[in-house]
């Protein structure tokens, strides 16, 4: 069975009373309502997002409030070798 699910964005320093914005809807496919908890909740979490709540809606579906994802972290340069002094004190 296909069960559509609702995203919706929020900014992780959004205000109290922010509204969410409509992201990217999809459906999972699952046999059971928890198996289609646990494949929008991985879907999502392959998409880099955190989930805030994951709810059931009243037509069977899910609603997912999520924080975007996050760009990749960049790599730091490689640290440079500390020079050594010569010589005296």
């Amino acid at each position: 069975m296909n069960f559509p699910v609702k995203v919706l964005e929020i900014p992780r320093d959004a205000k109290p009373e922010a509204k969410a914005v409509p992201g990217s809807d999809f459906a999972v496919s699952a046999e059971t309502l928890e198996d289609a908890r646990r494949a929008a909740f991985a879907r999502l979490a392959a998409d880099g997002r955190s989930v805030r709540s994951l709810s059931f809606t009243a037509d069977g579906g899910l609603a997912a409030v999520v924080f975007p994802a996050e760009p990749p972290a960049s790599t730091p340069a490689p640290a440079q070798p500390a020079k050594r002094r010569r010589g005296g004190r």
